[in-house]
């Protein structure tokens, strides 16, 4: 069993977009070596919360901890400074439902830019760590081509091979597969579950029931802002206690 140390504390997001409230007091822990999943039907504010920690998106109020990082957020508090910003982002990756490479770049260069500017490696450290991913996505014959030239699965796994080279802490999941067709979806999912036998700490927000229930050590179940319910996920998904966990549920597990 990994270690018991917390990688990452959301203490009471909150979130507003002018008068509507997206996040409510959502709190969570992530501890080392942990797969976390979020699950909650469409607009209840999985993929805000997501941003919120990586601070793509600034929460209203509450409090984030990354490792030694922590930072509080609301009325009276001042606001992350461009240092602190890229510090927590340099320790949370995140892979996006849409790809966000650099077209004009190639694939070793789209993976490896981040590292010589975040990190300061050396063009050859940075292309030798680069190759290194990319074998670990199973793409290292793609790495001189441009990602108009990678199918839509290649262009996923290049963007968790990116996230992967900074050497976070965390990785966040913005539903990996959504923009996939099942066949292509399976291979990043294959992926993930390699980065989970490795021990990459991971917050993956999902629809793939399947996932979370045999990868994931708990699952947060998210309606309208809040978290509703939380624990084993073999447990929920077989004994939610929650009216609105049992109604999601039977409806995406029907399909």
């Amino acid at each position: 069993m990994p270690d018991q140390i917390p990688h990452l504390k959301a203490v009471n997001i909150c979130k507003e977009f002018g008068q509507v409230q997206v996040l409510r007091d959502v709190c969570m822990e992530i501890n080392s070596g942990d797969v976390i999943s979020i699950i909650g039907p469409s607009g209840a504010g999985k993929s805000t919360l997501l941003r919120c920690i990586n601070l793509l998106e600034t929460p209203t109020t509450g409090v984030l901890e990354i490792g030694d990082f922590k930072i509080t957020i609301g009325e009276g508090h001042k606001k992350a400074s461009k240092k602190e910003l890229a510090t927590l982002r340099r320790n949370v990756g995140m892979v996006f439902q849409s790809f966000n490479l650099f077209p004009h770049l190639t694939v070793m260069e789209n993976i490896s830019l981040a590292q010589r500017r975040v990190l300061g490696r050396t063009k050859d450290e940075a292309n030798s760590r680069t190759l290194e991913l990319l074998d670990r996505v199973g793409l290292k014959e793609k790495a001189d081509a441009y990602p108009g030239r990678c199918s839509g699965g290649q262009q996923q796994r290049v963007a968790i091979a990116r996230s992967l080279s900074l050497d976070p802490m965390v990785m966040l999941f913005d539903e990996p597969t959504s923009a996939l067709d099942p066949e292509v979806g399976a291979e990043i999912l294959t992926v993930m579950r390699e980065l989970a036998n490795d021990g990459m700490t991971m917050m993956i927000v999902t629809h793939e029931m399947a996932f979370a229930r045999e990868v994931g050590d708990r699952v947060y179940v998210m309606v309208d802002g809040v978290i509703v319910e939380s624990g084993d996920p073999r447990v929920i998904m077989s004994e939610p206690t929650h009216e609105r966990t049992k109604q999601f549920l039977s409806a995406v597990m029907g399909r």
